[in-house]
C-alpha cells in the first residue's frame, strides 16, 4: 500500500493589461434567441509584473494498494486527485493541431479531477504471457469550452469565448502481451467514453448543447493496438505494429437557410458526428552491427516505413461551397497520406 500528498500552489502574475467587463461577465447571454456571444470590455486594469492577479491552491491526495493472490496473480486499486492550472481549448471547427493553452485567472479556475481505478494482473504459461485489465473512472471540475461561434485562434480575450463546465471518462483497457521466444509483442484493446457537460451559468441559461453531456474532442470509443516482434538472429529482428482508433468526435451542419441572401449554415449537436476511423500499419527491420566486448559504443539501424497501405486518416474534414455547381462539398484534410519510408541511427556510449 502506498500513501502520497502534495501540495501545489499557481501564481497568475500581471505584466500585461485585463480586460474589465460589466458585471464581470465576459460572456453576454441573450435569454430571446439563447445564444451566447463576447461581451465588449468596458475598461481596462493595469498589473506590474510582480502583482498576483490571482492564486489557486489545493491539495492532491493519492493512494495506491495491490494484493498478490498467489506468484501469478494479483491485483491492484488507486485513487489520485490533481489540480491543473493550463487549459487546453480545443479548435473550434474539428480537431487540428491548432490548439490553444490558456492560464488559470481571473476569469477560469483551475481544474480538479478525481480518478479511480482497479485492475488484475496475472502471468501465463511459465510467465510466457501476461494479462493486465484494469477499469477506471475519472471526473473534472471546471472543465472550459467554447460558445459556438467562437474563434479562440489568435485570440487575446480567450475568457469572451468560453464557458465553465465539468467532464467524465470511464472504460475498460486489456493488455496481453508475449514476453518470451523469438516471436514477442502485444494485444492492447481500450473501450472508454470521454463526455464533457456545460451547463448555464443560472438556471435560466441554456448552456452549451443544452446543458446535456456531449462527447469531448478526445472521445474514442475503440482504441486498438498490435504489436509483433521476430528476432531473427543477434543482428536482425524484425517488427510490425497495427493501430485502429474510432474516428474523433466533430461538429457536422445538417443543413443550411438563407437570410437575406447570405447561406446560414445549420449544426448538429456539438460533438454529434464523428471523423473515420483512424488505422495504419507500420514496419520496422533493425540491424545491430557486431559489438566489440571492450568498446562501450554500441548501435543500431532502423529502417522502416510509416503507414504502408497509404491510408489517408482525416484530420479534419470542413465544408465548402463549389464555385462551379454552388452544391456543397465536404473536403478531408489529411497529414499523412501515403506511405512514409525512414531511416533511424541509434547509438549509445
Amino acid at each position: 500500500m502506498t500513501l502520497g500528498l502534495r501540495y501545489s500552489l499557481f501564481y497568475r502574475l500581471g505584466g500585461q493589461p485585463l480586460n474589465i467587463y460589466e458585471n464581470n461577465q465576459p460572456v453576454n447571454y441573450n435569454p430571446t434567441t439563447n445564444v451566447y456571444s463576447s461581451a465588449d470590455p468596458i475598461g481596462t486594469e493595469n498589473f506590474a509584473k510582480s502583482d498576483v492577479i490571482a492564486s489557486f491552491d489545493g491539495l492532491e491526495p493519492r493512494f495506491a494498494a495491490s494484493f498478490q493472490l498467489n506468484d501469478n496473480t494479483s491485483f491492484k486499486a488507486s485513487y489520485q486527485r490533481m489540480n491543473q492550472y493550463i487549459h487546453l481549448i480545443s479548435n473550434t471547427n474539428a480537431p487540428t493541431p491548432l490548439d490553444v493553452w490558456a492560464p488559470s485567472g481571473k476569469f477560469i479556475k483551475p481544474q480538479i479531477s478525481d480518478q479511480f481505478a482497479v485492475g488484475y494482473f496475472k502471468n501465463l504459461a511459465d510467465n510466457t504471457y501476461s494479462l493486465e485489465t484494469e477499469l477506471y473512472y475519472k471526473t473534472t471540475d471546471n472543465r472550459i469550452d467554447y460558445i459556438d461561434g467562437a474563434d479562440i485562434i489568435a485570440n487575446n480575450e480567450i475568457e469572451t469565448d468560453i464557458l465553465n463546465g465539468e467532464t467524465r471518462a470511464y472504460g475498460f483497457e486489456f493488455l496481453l502481451k508475449k514476453n518470451t521466444g523469438k516471436l514477442t509483442g502485444w494485444f492492447a484493446y481500450t473501450l472508454s467514453k470521454s463526455e464533457q457537460r456545460t451547463p448555464g451559468r443560472t438556471a435560466s441559461e441554456t448552456g452549451i448543447n443544452n446543458g446535456d453531456w456531449y462527447n469531448t474532442p478526445y472521445d474514442r470509443t475503440h482504441d486498438l493496438s498490435i504489436t509483433a516482434i521476430y528476432t531473427l538472429s543477434k543482428k536482425w529482428n524484425f517488427g510490425t505494429n497495427f493501430v485502429y482508433q474510432t474516428g474523433r468526435p466533430t461538429t457536422y451542419p445538417s443543413g443550411q437557410y438563407l437570410f437575406d441572401d447570405i447561406t446560414v449554415p445549420n449544426f448538429t449537436s456539438r460533438y454529434d458526428e464523428r471523423l473515420p476511423a483512424y488505422h495504419r500499419l507500420d514496419i520496422s527491420a533493425t540491424l545491430t552491427p557486431k559489438q566489440k566486448r571492450k568498446r562501450k559504443w554500441k548501435s543500431e539501424w532502423v529502417f522502416g516505413v510509416y503507414n504502408l497501405y497509404f491510408r489517408r486518416n482525416a484530420s479534419s474534414i470542413n465544408f465548402f461551397e463549389n464555385e462551379e455547381t454552388g452544391l456543397n462539398e465536404a473536403r478531408r484534410t489529411s497529414i499523412f497520406g501515403a506511405a512514409i519510408p525512414a531511416i533511424t541511427y541509434n547509438f549509445k556510449f
